[in-house]
């Protein structure tokens, strides 16, 4: 719906929008609740200083026979904009006067002796007592009326509305204008970019011509993330470059070799020869695609996950400076609350914190991908801690796995640590997780557990168990799974090198041994057992970024 799931810019608007909005309303919700006792309290302070200021005078004009005076004092008092209503009456019956909402009233308040107070859920109503006190030395009180203030509690509501009406419309203002200018920043900051990087992966990333020079100068001497994706993706481009450089310098000697050897060969055997050739070339090619696939799965898995966290740390930015500008305004005009600012200060710590998280979690995610992808493209062995590499291989598949109900349980001791061609290493662990992924799972579908379990046999050799409670597999297929180009999914697109590179990354680059066993419903078991490297320098914790 309006493009959400494809256009980052519009998905992170929306978010920040409903944030926005739900604090504009909650806020509102708040004052207008908080209005009403305010006013109320008011109301009862005018009525007071009513009472207090103009109360006499009506009682000196009912004293001297001045009726006029009387009604305007009683006029005065209805002035105020909390009082609705003001009666007044003397108890000899010759003066009755009512004005407002009790203009209609003919009835006559009785002689009293204090004041009386009488609140409801509609009205506020005082009766006053209007007493004279004797000039001579007798001290008599001459009780002569009494004066009625009535206060409807509808002029209380209607002025709370008036109030939420101003404060929505200036908040919907301020909203439209935080909109362009969130849209503007999110724009220019993150969504250009990773349209710029997006395009710059489409365009290069198949083409491996070495006079090609890939630069988008959009992303040119940018030091973020998104950045250092550019220039990390660039890396490994020139990586595959001089790769399949060194591929066609060995193709080119290999055909120089195979034809002199054709010449000194008879007829019939040089059918043959050609045929090797040619699916040695083929075989090359196929799996040189298999790891720029997993490379690819790599790039675009994690620039996505990246999203998530940042999108995040944005909508936290923008609440705290709604929260901020709130604040600031109830200061300005000297209606922030010890507790309204420590409510704000505790809005501050949870956003600081939300902050944090995010922001932390894609530097790891970035650190992660930084890590593999390097160590996938180099065959130099490095020094590394088994447990932790584990743990970043799995983060690097993370976008695949994240949807669906497969986990991966890592159960390698922390104290392993080895030299070992690392690259070799995660393109073995990559396999072997997707191909649980798709035969043992079926592709995420079905729920499951996978586990890695690592033993060391002294200073010579480390045993790493893979295991998955998948479908399994029968003898056939458990027989020819280690067999170049032989694959249960051909007609979806399975190559049927992945178990094939798997065997020879463990056989060849790591001198090892491997062992399967399996059974139909079953699951998977695989023991690979790998030689040591004599030389071991102390380990120490690698920070990518």
């Amino acid at each position: 719906m309006f493009g959400l799931k494809a256009h980052l810019t519009r998905r992170l608007m929306a978010y920040i929008t409903t944030s926005v909005l739900g604090a504009l309303l909650i806020s509102v919700a708040t004052q207008y609740w908080a209005l009403q006792p305010l006013l109320e309290r008011t109301r009862a302070g005018n009525v007071d200083a009513a009472i207090e200021n103009l109360a006499v005078l009506v009682t000196q004009s009912l004293w001297v026979y001045n009726e006029t005076g009387a009604i305007d004092a009683a006029n005065a008092i209805l002035r105020d904009q909390f009082i609705s209503g003001v009666s007044v009456n003397d108890h000899t019956r010759l003066f009755s006067y009512s004005n407002g909402d009790l203009a209609q009233s003919d009835i006559l308040n009785p002689q009293m002796s204090s004041l009386v107070r009488t609140e409801t859920d509609t009205a506020l109503t005082v009766l006053v007592p209007l007493i004279v006190k004797a000039e001579d030395d007798s001290k008599r009180d001459f009780n002569i009326g009494t004066l009625q203030i009535h206060s409807d509690n509808r002029l209380i509501r209607q002025q709370v509305n008036e109030l939420a009406k101003i404060t929505l419309s200036v908040s919907a203002v301020i909203l439209i204008v935080l909109q362009f200018l969130f849209y503007f920043l999110v724009r220019q900051l993150i969504a250009k970019p990773l349209e710029h990087f997006t395009l710059h992966v489409q365009i290069y990333a198949a083409d491996l011509a070495p006079e090609t020079v890939a630069v988008t100068p959009e992303l040119l001497g940018r030091s973020d993330e998104i950045g250092r994706l550019y220039e990390i993706f660039n890396a490994q481009r020139k990586s595959l470059i001089a790769q399949n450089l060194s591929l066609t310098e060995y193709r080119s000697h290999l055909e120089q070799l195979v034809s002199q050897r054709t010449a000194e060969l008879s007829a019939a055997n040089e059918t043959l020869v050609d045929s090797l050739e040619q699916l040695k070339q083929a075989q090359t090619e196929l799996i040189r695609s298999e790891k720029m696939a997993s490379l690819g799965i790599l790039v675009s898995g994690i620039a996505h996950e990246v999203n998530t966290p940042l999108g995040v740390a944005i909508t936290a930015a923008s609440h705290l400076s709604e929260e901020l500008r709130s604040t600031q305004k109830r200061l300005t005009n000297n209606q922030l609350t010890r507790s309204g600012f420590e409510t704000f200060l505790a809005e501050c710590h949870e956003t600081e914190t939300l902050l944090s998280h995010n922001l932390n979690r894609a530097a790891v995610l970035i650190q992660s991908f930084k890590k593999i992808a390097v160590d996938q493209a180099s065959d130099q062995a490095r020094y590394i801690n088994l447990h932790g590499y584990l743990n970043e291989i799995v983060m690097s598949l993370g976008p695949k796995l994240k949807h669906t109900g497969i986990e991966v349980l890592n159960r390698v001791p922390d104290t392993i640590n080895l030299d070992v061609p690392s690259g070799a290493l995660a393109q073995i662990i990559t396999n072997l997780i997707l191909n649980s992924f798709i035969h043992g799972f079926k592709n995420g579908t079905v729920a499951g557990t996978i586990t890695l379990d690592a033993e060391q046999h002294g200073d010579q050799a480390l045993s790493i168990v893979y295991q998955d409670n998948g479908d399994g597999m029968g003898a056939e297929v458990l027989e020819r799974i280690y067999d170049p180009f032989y694959t249960t999914r051909r007609s979806e697109g399975g190559s049927g090198l992945g178990m094939n590179i798997v065997y020879n990354l463990v056989t060849s680059k790591l001198h090892g041994q491997i062992e399967t066993t399996s059974q139909l419903g079953e699951g998977l078991k695989i023991v690979m057992t790998i030689k040591l490297l004599n030389e071991q320098p102390a380990y120490q914790q690698e920070n990518a970024l």
